[in-house]
């Protein structure tokens, strides 16, 4: 009956952890700060990656994803030089999370280089 209990106790730990608010975050503090503590093209990638596996998986358990995570991965393909697929990104922000409209404005016009109005 132990054994039984610790098989389960590992496969449920094995699984996607989803957060009370009923998003999947993977790996995101450990890759977010291992790219910070260690700025490196691996950490970086390593960082991307996540990003791009934590979208997939929600979309796998049927979630949204968190906020702030397609901006994110945006901004990093936005730095590589891939509008297409930033934009692509930065839109599927806007779309789940319409508060972000003014934040997605921004990066698309830093990104297109469009300077910001003097007030």
């Amino acid at each position: 009956m132990k054994f039984l209990g610790l098989l389960l106790l590992l496969l449920l730990a094995s699984c996607a952890t989803v957060s009370e608010s009923g998003l999947f975050w993977g790996n995101y503090s450990k890759t977010l700060y291992e790219s910070k503590k260690n700025p490196s093209p691996e950490t970086l990638a390593k960082h991307k990656n996540e990003l791009i596996d934590i979208l997939k998986k929600s979309k796998e358990l049927n979630l949204r994803p968190p906020p702030g995570i397609q901006a994110e991965l945006g901004v990093l393909l936005m730095n590589e030089k891939d509008e297409k697929s930033a934009r692509n990104y930065f839109s599927g922000e806007e779309v789940i999370y319409p508060e972000s409209k003014v934040l997605v404005a921004r990066l698309i016009d830093i990104m297109t280089g469009k300077k910001e109005k003097k007030k």
